[in-house]
């Protein structure tokens, strides 16, 4: 919590200070007037610095400075502490003996003192945020975005410092100090992190004690006889620190890279970039301005040009980054760096057009500040508009939100669909909605059937006719296709669109995108049907009852899926084919009630009501046996009567169902119920189609904590042609398919083989209680 608060309490007085730094530098022009007294104690013009306003005023070196903003110049603050006139408005000068007033405020310094730095600081800070939001769990990243921070402050400061604020001078000479005493402190750490060495970084701690005091002793400088005399004592002091703090950096580099040169070829490359973009950006500022100062008192290139070169050190860092990953925030400067290259040109445009319209008026700082804005301005808008153009999709590009919601429904609907036939639910409504079409239709054309699911307004037959030519000349049906193999080729049509338009290029493009997913989707599909069809095949081919016995595991799966199928089927049924029956006898009853037909006419409307209720009869029945539901309300004696009671009228032989010990049966599992409901299903199945019996019986009890099935019959008996072995899924299953089902519930299967005829079959089965 301190910590937060103390964080807060920094960045709020940080914000505070670059105000009042951009007040002092836009509020005031950068004069550059330096004076020294003469032998009558007068203040005279000894230099004017280049760069600053005073080379467009109307003052020489030698003019007696008689008054300042109308005060007496030994008063005027910036001359008690700096030996300069600064922040002022008006001058009286004396030339030759003759006074005159001077007025600075039309007097514009060039963009080196004032919008340069602005920019400059941008970059570096913009450097610092990126590293610590890319790399917030590296120590070493947060020390280089320190070193950047430094920088970023001392440009921050240069155009208050050069105005004489004294907020301005105390931040960027200690800023001054402290840069190369933090920069030597971040490559401790990097190497500690990335080489594993184990510097320590307790030698630091005398230098920084050394810039707090110097800061400490700075703080006086707003008591103005004591900058008087401080000043330029402790400018030199600063120089010497400064250098020595580089001298103490380089030594470290040559150490560290004598040491482990011939351990890591990549920390020796590391630390030849490094001590060449240390000694680039340093050695002309050290070297032709501090050096000189230090030595001569004066320097012998204009440190404002100089310190240009050390934007090269945060340039050289984000090659390093870019070039040798010293951390993971390459892609996003490779990002930055070509933004900025696209908006040259069109910055230059604008600059071009900005000289042309206010050509009379425009200044070459005016220029320079609209160029660079509009480097910064763009190159901000191109980076980010991925994320307002994400954000934003839905207001921007509304059908293209709207499609993109559409593919991702139905990307993820086709995650979960295990059949054909759910394509129509889950995949083919979306995209007839979505294109605003009439109807649509997905075909699979095999070699010898077409299966096809639709959609809306569509021809049935004019679809599947379509599938069979190779030349797709339809004038109101768009055909894509989606797979072509040896075994089958699918296709995706759809109609019209509602509106009687074609389908844009934004639709087909999306649309592209669908068969490419429905291409994997229906590929899946085949494949999963072909294994289902394998598996199935090898389930009921197990050569020993013992293999069965090991794979019991497989068998129950193969049950499961073909429950889950057969009950899928059922559904469908009801919900489709049954209730399109129900809905045709309704209109048939009301059309014959509220229309007068001939009584004849009566008569063959009737029969054919009775027709549609024998097929929803039969289809009902169908719905039972694939999907016994039952057997959830009233258990599995009471379905195995409903069972009996639809086969007994249809069956060639009298059948018998006895059951005892019901309660008993009644509480065990359902899937053992369910198994058992299958058996007796196939048992009666094939006594219809070879028994040529008179008289079955089924008898179903409970010993113990078993299911006991017997099953009679006084027919041919058992003959080895007809014991057929079938596929699971097919309509009914043989006797091996039965010994499956056994076999998978652990149960035992036992026939009598000494009858003469007639088959005698008893079936054993272990239940469990339910939970």
């Amino acid at each position: 919590m301190e910590h937060k608060f103390f964080f807060r309490l920094a960045l709020v007085s940080l914000i505070i200070i670059q105000g009042w730094f951009t007040y002092i530098t836009l509020q005031y022009s950068y004069l550059g007037i330096l004076l020294a007294q003469n032998e009558k104690s007068e203040w005279v013009i000894r230099k004017l610095e280049l760069d600053s306003a005073s080379l467009k005023m109307n003052v020489q070196i030698g003019d007696i400075v008689k008054s300042v903003n109308g005060q007496d110049p030994n008063e005027y603050f910036s001359i008690q502490k700096w030996k300069s006139i600064e922040q002022a408005d008006t001058l009286i000068l004396s030339r030759d003996g003759e006074q005159f007033e001077q007025f600075t405020v039309n007097a514009k310094a060039a963009p080196s003192t004032d919008i340069f730095p602005f920019f400059a600081e941008l970059m570096a800070i913009c450097l610092a945020i990126l590293l610590h939001l890319k790399a917030p769990y590296s120590l070493s990243a947060r020390y280089l975005a320190l070193v950047f921070l430094n920088i970023g402050f001392i440009y921050a400061s240069l155009g208050a410092s050069l105005r004489g604020d004294t907020l301005g001078k105390i931040c960027i000479n200690t800023l001054m100090m402290a840069l190369p005493i933090v920069f030597l402190h971040f490559l401790i750490v990097f190497f500690n992190e990335k080489a594993k060495t184990s510097f320590s970084s307790n030698l630091l701690r005398p230098l920084y004690i050394s810039v707090l005091i110097i800061f400490v002793v700075r703080n006086t400088f707003y008591i103005p006889i004591v900058a008087h005399y401080l000043y330029s004592i402790l400018d030199k002091t600063i120089i010497a620190f400064f250098l020595l703090g580089l001298i103490l950096n380089f030594t470290f580099l040559i150490f560290v890279h004598w040491k482990h040169n011939k351990e890591s070829p990549y920390l020796s490359t590391i630390i030849k970039t490094v001590w060449g973009s240390l000694f680039i950006s340093f050695a002309p500022f050290a070297i032709l301005s501090f050096v000189p100062q230090l030595l001569f008192g004066d320097d012998w290139v204009n440190s404002l040009y100089t310190s240009w070169f050390v934007l090269f050190f945060p340039l050289s860092f984000a090659y390093l980054i870019l070039a040798k990953k010293l951390y993971d925030i390459d892609l996003v400067l490779r990002r930055i760096l070509l933004n900025m290259a696209l908006s040259v040109i069109p910055s230059f445009v604008l600059l071009i057009v900005h000289a042309l319209i206010f050509q009379h008026h425009v200044t070459l700082q005016h220029l320079v500040f609209s160029f660079i804005s509009s480097i910064l301005v763009i190159s901000f808008a191109l980076y980010s508009f991925e994320y307002f153009t994400t954000k934003l999709e839905f207001i921007i590009f509304p059908r293209k939100y709207y499609l993109n919601r559409a593919m991702k429904k139905i990307a993820n609907n086709l995650c979960s669909i295990s059949s054909f036939r759910e394509l129509k639910d889950m995949v083919l409504i979306d995209i007839v909605n979505t294109l605003q079409v009439f109807g649509g239709a997905i075909v699979y054309k095999y070699q010898d059937r077409v299966e096809t699911v639709t959609e809306g307004l569509i021809s049935l037959p004019a679809v599947e006719d379509s599938v069979g030519m190779e030349a797709w000349d339809h004038p109101s049906l768009l055909r894509f296709e989606i797979n072509r193999h040896e075994e089958y080729t699918s296709y995706l049509i759809v109609t019209d669109k509602k509106t009687n338009t074609a389908l844009s290029k934004e639709d087909m493009q999306w649309l592209n995108f669908i068969i490419s997913y429905l291409a994997v989707s229906l590929e899946n599909m085949h494949l999963i049907h072909k294994l289902n069809m394998k598996l199935q095949q090898l389930a009921s081919q197990m050569p020993s009852e013992q293999t069965a016995q090991d794979l019991v595991w497989f068998r129950k799966l193969m049950f499961e899926l073909q429950e889950d199928e057969r009950k899928r089927i059922a559904t469908d049924l009801h919900d489709t084919t049954m209730q399109d029956l129900f809905f045709l006898k309704k209109r048939f009853a009301s059309l014959i009630e509220k229309t007068e037909f001939p009584h004849e006419d009566i008569e063959q409307m009737k029969g054919i009501l009775d027709y549609v209720e024998i097929i929803n009869t039969n289809l009902r029945q169908n719905c039972f046996e694939l999907h016994p539901h039952l057997l959830h309300e009233i258990g599995l004696i009471g379905t195995l009567r409903k069972l009996v009671e639809h086969e007994a009228p249809v069956c060639p032989f009298q059948l018998e169902f006895i059951a005892k010990g019901a309660d008993t049966i009644e509480d065990r599992d359902l899937d053992a119920k369910r198994h058992v409901f299958r058996i007796v299903q196939e048992l009666l199945n094939n006594a219809k189609k070879h028994s040529l019996a008179s008289i079955v019986s089924v008898t179903l009890t409970s010993e113990g904590n078993n299911f006991l099935l017997v099953y009679k019959d006084d027919g041919i008996g058992l003959q080895a042609p007809s014991v057929t072995s079938r596929e699971i899924g097919s309509s009914g299953t043989g006797l091996e398919q039965m010994r499956s089902r056994i076999l998978s519930l652990n149960g035992q299967l036992n026939i009598r083989k000494d009858m003469e005829s007639g088959v005698y079959l008893s079936v054993t089965i272990p239940m469990r209680k339910v939970a």
